[in-house]
């Protein structure tokens, strides 16, 4: 369940106030990631009960995902995405998610991922299987995770240096621990999936790449506690590893959030 919780995982902060417009970072980019969002989730309708869901092989399902998962150029800039559109980050990450999902729980026949409560052992072997036999998108899906997870942490601790006054209040605090919370999970889910059965050691080197560009921003972010859970999986992960490349990966980004 830890690797299935990362991967639920969407950060909530609503309590930290309104966006407003910034120069740095275009609100309508979002505004294209919501079309596509919909659009895709309306070829994938049915994928939960198909098993079948749109692929990147398909002109008009990869034109969607490049739109979605296009976060490729998001932590480029030296400065943090301004605090003010912290709303929109959250709104393409919920999409990003969203759609993340119709991969993950293709052929589960579960259609509301928001009512699960447990998940048994065959649902727990078809998300194993999806991960397998969807690895180019999935393997898009977390990068693009990682990526707006990483924008979402500079642009909160840009501002809790700036302004800590902000982060006082209980809502804010509650904020916060969901935030860490979410992070701690996501990076754990990531790591975990890793020993999924068939999945090739260059999929897995190119999600490390995503791992270590958020590393160092999640050491800084991360409470202790959180680390050390992230730092533990990663290297209990390594262990399992059979290629020495993604192992030493694995123990590289793990000593990188707690040395």
């Amino acid at each position: 369940m830890t690797r299935l919780a990362g991967v639920l995982w969407i950060a909530l902060f609503a309590t930290f106030g309104p966006a407003a417009a910034a120069a740095n970072f275009d609100p309508e980019q979002v505004a294209a990631v919501d079309k596509a969002a919909d659009a895709f989730a309306v070829l994938g309708m049915e994928a939960y009960q198909t098993g079948a869901p749109p692929r990147q092989s398909d002109s008009t399902a990869k034109e969607l995902l490049d739109i979605i998962f296009g976060t490729a150029a998001l932590n480029d800039g030296p400065d943090p995405i301004p605090f003010a559109q912290i709303d929109k980050l959250n709104d393409w990450l919920l999409r990003v998610v969203k759609t993340g999902m119709i991969y993950v729980f293709a052929g589960t026949g579960i259609a509301d991922i928001e009512k699960i409560s447990t998940v048994d052992a065959k649902v727990q072997q078809q998300i194993a299987a999806n991960t397998t036999a969807f690895a180019p998108e999935l393997g898009r899906y977390y990068d693009s995770q990682l990526a707006l997870s990483r924008a979402e942490m500079d642009t909160v601790a840009a501002e809790m240096a700036a302004h800590p006054d902000k982060f006082t209040s209980s809502n804010a605090t509650s904020g916060l621990a969901q935030m860490r919370t979410g992070l701690t999970q996501t990076l754990i889910g990531v790591v975990t999936t890793f020993p999924v059965p068939g999945l090739d050691p260059t999929w897995m080197r190119e999600r490390e790449l995503a791992l270590v560009a958020i590393a160092p921003s999640a050491a800084r972010f991360l409470d202790d506690g959180s680390r050390k859970q992230v730092r533990e999986a990663a290297l209990q992960v390594a262990d399992t590893m059979s290629d020495q490349a993604v192992k030493d990966g694995l123990v590289a980004f793990a000593k990188t959030i707690m040395p």
